[in-house]
Order: structure tokens, then sequence, then C-alpha cells
């Protein structure tokens, strides 16, 4: 278990050095910590949503709260004007740096950093656990065990509120003649530095005279060019906003990452329907833009404080990876918490995950009965 727990934890790790509130939510607006109004106000959002549920049952809500995969706090600081004590948690240490330094409830929200197959709570000591947009990034083998331990920490009356995606439906390819797109770039850097990341942001226009169906794992994607030659093949990717009827228009956000080598490329945008086709093999037209990739600027050489201590080296720029998407089926995480005595209130549809994944929203009451937890995965 400690491997996968060192991928989760790196891979966020960097995405809270680099971009925390983007790795939220990955909108193009949250990009470098901007809209923060907006940002938290959708957390507030969010918490009514889920409060909604346990109303709707007719459920208390309790006193104490724990958010699991808390982030820089979007929905802890939420929880707080309904919980009177709040407990963030998350794997990545900045990410909870960022929580704690702009904590408007400081006498009943903490932010704890764990990094451990269990959570750092006593036994039926919460009365609520939520989770949104966060199992979803994390395997199987060690999702399950999360969801084993929020039983165990919330007292029989509480209540669990989290999203999971379940599973891709079967894919249908497009038809080639549907597969045709119009490409257009409206916003790409033009220069970066070696392994630096960055946004192109595309539009994206239906040419065929068919629909684009949702659920069909349809993508924008690019790939980087030199001397007309593909010197990098599949770069970065956003999904394409369907159903998109003909004519019609979207536009995708594509996190990208200069090549390793310095020189003068081509940054080129296609479309993919995964596991099915590039659009450019089927004739539609790509786009393409020049971008200029420089060498890492050489650190200056150190200097010496009136103290004799040497100056810090400048940051490189950040490399970030793909975020990584993993599910549990419906039917076996309704099993999981019926075989532990909980009652499962809901399990309904979900788009949190986005269109191509089937997924649900679980609300379930902790009963008295319990396995052995700690020594059941």
């Amino acid at each position: 278990m400690s491997k996968e727990l060192d991928r989760v934890r790196d891979a966020w790790e960097t995405l809270g050095t680099s971009d925390p509130y983007w790795a939220v939510l990955t909108e193009h607006e949250f990009h470098d910590g901007q809209a923060k109004t907006r940002f938290f106000d959708s957390g507030r959002a969010e918490i009514r949503t889920l409060l909604d549920v346990l109303d709707k049952h007719r459920r208390p809500y309790g006193d104490t709260a724990v958010d699991f995969g808390c982030g820089v706090g979007r929905l802890s600081f939420a929880l707080a004007e309904h919980f009177k004590n709040v407990t963030g948690v998350d794997v990545a240490r900045s990410m909870i740096e960022e929580a704690r330094a702009s904590n408007p409830f400081p006498d009943r929200v903490r932010f704890v950093h764990n990094d451990a197959a269990t959570l750092p709570f006593d036994d039926d000591s919460v009365d609520l656990v939520i989770s949104v947009i966060t199992l979803q990034h994390i395997r199987p083998a060690l999702s399950l065990r999360y969801l084993l331990e929020m039983a165990r920490i919330v007292r029989p009356g509480g209540h669990l509120l989290f999203q999971i995606p379940s599973h891709i439906p079967a894919v249908r390819p497009i038809p080639p003649w549907h597969s045709k797109a119009e490409l257009h770039v409206l916003e790409a850097p033009s220069s970066l530095q070696v392994g630096e990341n960055s946004y192109v942001r595309v539009g994206v226009r239906n040419a065929s005279d068919g629909e684009w169906p949702p659920g069909q794992l349809l993508n924008a994607g690019n790939h980087w060019r030199r001397n007309g030659l593909m010197a990098v093949q599949d770069d970065g990717r956003d999904s394409v906003r369907c159903p998109l009827g003909p004519g019609d228009h979207a536009e995708a956000l594509i996190r990208i990452k200069a090549p390793a080598e310095p020189g003068s490329y081509e940054l080129e945008v296609d479309v993919v329907q995964e596991s099915v086709a590039w659009w450019a093999d089927r004739g539609s037209q790509t786009v393409r833009v020049p971008v200029e990739v420089h060498a890492a600027a050489p650190a200056p050489a150190p200097a010496d404080d009136v103290d004799g201590a040497q100056a810090p080296a400048p940051a490189a720029p950040a490399t970030i990876g793909a975020m990584e998407m993993h599910g549990v089926r419906k039917d076996l995480v309704c099993a999981l918490f019926e075989q532990i005595g909980c009652t499962v209130l809901e399990a309904t549809p979900d788009e949190r995950a986005g269109s191509d994944w089937a997924s649900f929203f679980y609300a379930i009451e902790v009963g008295e009965y319990r396995a052995d937890i700690n020594h059941g995965i």
C-alpha cells in the first residue's frame, strides 16, 4: 500500500505546490489562484446540495464533520457554517499549508496532513464525513480502504456523503463522416522553457451534419511538431463538452508540457475519440501555432548574504502530470457498506466526474456493526 500512497501524495504535492486552486476545480478562471471568491462560493453551493440530502431523509447533521481530500479548504470552510467542529484532511502538505493560511474560521476549522492508509481519528468520533471529486483520483485498492476508514470514524447514526465514479460506459465509435471538427486556438503561449507547463485554449466547432453524443470519450489533445515532423505525440488532453450538435461550439482548455529539447516547434491540436481514432486520421483538419522552447535559464552563481549563508537557487518551471481517474463499481460500493451494517440511503447518478464516466453520489448511514477494518484489506 505504501507505493500507492506515495503515488497519490507525490502527484498532489506537485499540484498543490504549483497551482492548488486549479487542481481542485480545473477551470481556467481558477488558474494561479484567480477568482477566489467564486471558488469558495462554489463550495457553499456544493455543501448546501449535500446537506439537502440529509434534510430530505430527515436526518440530523450533528456537530462534527470531516472533509476528506479537503485541498485548500473549499468545502471545509463551507461546512463551518453548519458545524461546530470541522477537520479538513489531505494527502498533500502544500494543500494543507494553503488552507491554513487562508482559514477564516480558526476557532472551528482545523487542517490535518495525512499520508497514511488510515484516518487520524478515533472510532465513532465524528458525525459526518464528506468527500467530493477526491476518491475518483485514487486507485480502488486504496479508495476502498478509505471508505472503510470513513465508516470506522463515524458514530452510529452518523453519515457519509461522497461521490465516486463507477465505470466508463462502452464507447460507441462516432462515424467517420461525423468526425469533422473546426478548431481555433483562442489562447496559447508563444514561448516556454523546456519542460514547462502551460495552457492552450481551443474553440471546437462540430463541422459535420451529425450530433456528437455525450459519454463517448471525446477530447481535444495536442502534439508537438518540429520541422514538420512529430516530436512529441499525445501530450495534453481536455474533454469536449457533449452533446454538440452540427455547427455548435465548445471550448477546451488543454494543459500542455513543453518538449525536453529547446528549439522552434509547432503545437498541434486535434480531436480524439479515445480508443477509436485521432480525427486527423479521418480527414479532419488540425490547427497549429508556433512556440519557441528555450533552455532553462542558468542559475546565477551563489552569492553569500551578510551572514555568510548562500542565497537559494531559483525554482525550476513547474511540471505537472495528468490527473488519474479511477472508479469503483456501484454494486461493490453498496455491498461493502451493507456488509458492515450500514444503510445506503441514496446511490444516485452524478455528473461530477464528467460526461465520460458513470458516476454516483452516495448517502450512507453508519450502523452499529463493524468488520475488522484495520485488517480487512
